[in-house]
């Protein structure tokens, strides 16, 4: 998504026709029917009640952002109700006694992280996480947060990470390793290893075992040209733990959705030759 456009888009129109724009036939139009999607969509986007959190002191690049993210999310769930899907039937969109519902919570933390991050390509992802969340029954509220929540602290390089980590068996570690350490590598390992300590690759990750092998002394340090990074301890995290918190990430925000070349660059500066990844 080009968010130059998209911000040029949003300065067209006042905070009201924002939130327009997002609506039921923003949606419709945009996958080229104006009969029913239209009607099956405007309730739910009706719910998440926009102008309680929109101000107008909000800037044009946080306009922008807020228009991608809700464009997204919205047309997602448009057409996999047109698909056949129905929305979650679990009390998810009911109001409680507080007057506020769970999709309340969904749409205000995620409407924070998508106006305050600076890593725009972070969106998408969020607005995955926004659109599955309409829809599967497993993904409770917490694990929603949590996975916000990763997905603000993680850069955009580390989820391409999870992903790398996640098609691995892809990768011909004989052909893996780098002799020469430079600035841009040792940042890399330094994110493998922030991803493992984060629980999101086992240490005993055959991927992540080669790094260690290669990369990192007895002391627990990797070497690089300017001297030793600061110590990793403590990589025992249980092999399930992990797998569920990958696993729950690339299922709900879609990681595989994060373009191969991406991935490929990393492993170019890890001298590893990409097979074809999924």
């Amino acid at each position: 998504m080009n968010l130059v456009k998209q911000e040029e888009e949003a300065k067209e129109f006042p905070i009201s026709q924002i939130i327009h724009q997002i609506s039921g036939a923003l949606v419709a139009a945009s996958i080229g029917d104006l009969t029913g999607i239209s009607a099956a969509v405007a309730p739910v986007i009706t719910q998440w009640g926009l102008e309680r959190f929109i101000t107008p002191l909000m800037s044009e690049r946080q306009s922008a952002r807020l228009f991608q993210w809700g464009k997204q999310a919205a047309e997602g769930i448009a057409q996999r109700l047109a698909n056949g899907e129905k929305y979650r039937e679990d009390g998810f969109f009911e109001k409680t006694p507080t007057d506020r519902s769970k999709i309340d919570e969904v749409v205000e933390s995620t409407l924070k992280k998508v106006m305050e991050t600076t890593e725009e390509p972070k969106i998408k992802f969020m607005a995955n996480l926004t659109e599955n969340v309409h829809f599967d029954s497993d993904f409770d509220i917490d694990t929603y947060h949590r996975l916000l929540n990763y997905l603000e602290e993680l850069t955009y390089r580390q989820l391409c990470l999870v992903k790398l980590f996640m098609n691995s068996d892809q990768i011909d570690l004989d052909n893996f390793g780098n002799p020469n350490i430079t600035p841009i590598l040792s940042s890399i390992l330094t994110d493998c290893f922030e991803v493992c300590n984060k629980g999101f690759v086992n240490s005993r990750h055959p991927l992540m075992e080669k790094i260690s092998e290669l990369y990192l002394g007895s002391s627990g340090n990797y070497v690089t040209d300017s001297g030793r990074s600061p110590e990793y301890s403590g990589f025992a995290n249980p092999a399930g733990f992990s797998n569920m918190l990958s696993e729950n990430m690339g299922k709900f925000a879609n990681l595989d959705q994060i373009p191969d070349e991406h991935v490929d660059a990393i492993l170019k500066a890890l001298k590893s030759e990409p097979r074809d990844m999924p």
